[in-house]
């Protein structure tokens, strides 16, 4: 069972590249697809991520991460905002892709630490390491989708996007393959879990869903809606 959380991930790659296949081959419903997403990524922070923290003992003290995964965001955000409209007023929109791949990078990171869970997940015990394992195939899929979205809708080529599905797909082979060399303490994981319940607030509600919301069509609201019941209904069938 050494090698199991890599050959679990495996999987994960699949579920995350048909995901983002998914967003590529639909690129003119783009607007439905950050609706979905956003629905899907909030839903991720509120069924899956925060019952995780508060299954903590004490979890409601790991908030302040919470708050500061939404703020880190919101400053990376502005920075780029202040700076380029302050160094180059003329070119307000020039760095957008920037800020895309910067969103891209802070999901292919959490891509990362879900196969970091994974593996702490086998080290605690197989039963667990298999729950984790089967709750993050299960959501990977929007995880490509989300990925694909967010690097589309800041103005990035097809291209761009694809190299970052590939780096999320990779990210969670590498998470569960680093749990190999050490044992990580469990300790940090309600911790790592709060940051990122903040940061999937913010691109969810303060990225996507403002990007899908600029398309005037009725039914961004009900991809919206369909991307949170997806999730949580996922996350319901995973919890029993």
């Amino acid at each position: 069972m050494r090698f199991a959380p890599i050959l679990l991930a495996l999987v994960t790659l699949i579920s995350t590249g048909l995901g983002g296949m998914a967003a590529i081959r639909l690129r003119d419903r783009l607007h439905l697809l950050l609706g979905f997403s956003s629905g899907a990524v909030l839903a991720v922070a509120l069924f899956d991520l925060l019952p995780e923290v508060f299954a903590f003992p004490h979890g409601a003290s790991y908030m302040p991460m919470t708050a500061l995964g939404f703020l880190a965001f919101f400053g990376l955000e502005r920075y780029t905002a202040m700076h380029r409209a302050r160094e180059h007023p003329h070119l307000v929109g020039a760095h957008e892709p920037e800020l895309g791949a910067m969103s891209a990078g802070g999901l292919a990171f959490h891509s990362f630490l879900d196969g970091v869970a994974i593996g702490v997940g086998f080290q605690t015990s197989v039963e667990m390491g298999l729950l984790i394992a089967f709750g993050i195939i299960a959501h990977d899929f929007s995880d490509g989708l989300n990925t694909v979205t967010v690097v589309l809708a800041h103005g990035n080529t097809r291209r761009s996007a694809i190299f970052w599905l590939i780096v999320d797909m990779l990210a969670p082979i590498l998470g569960a393959a680093s749990t190999l060399m050490f044992n990580l303490r469990v300790g940090l994981l309600p911790w790592l879990l709060a940051f990122f319940v903040g940061s999937f607030l913010y691109i969810g509600a303060s990225d996507l869903l403002p990007e899908a919301r600029e398309h005037d069509s009725p039914l961004v609201g009900v991809a919206t809606c369909m991307g949170m019941l997806a999730i949580f209904l996922v996350t319901r069938l995973l919890r029993g």
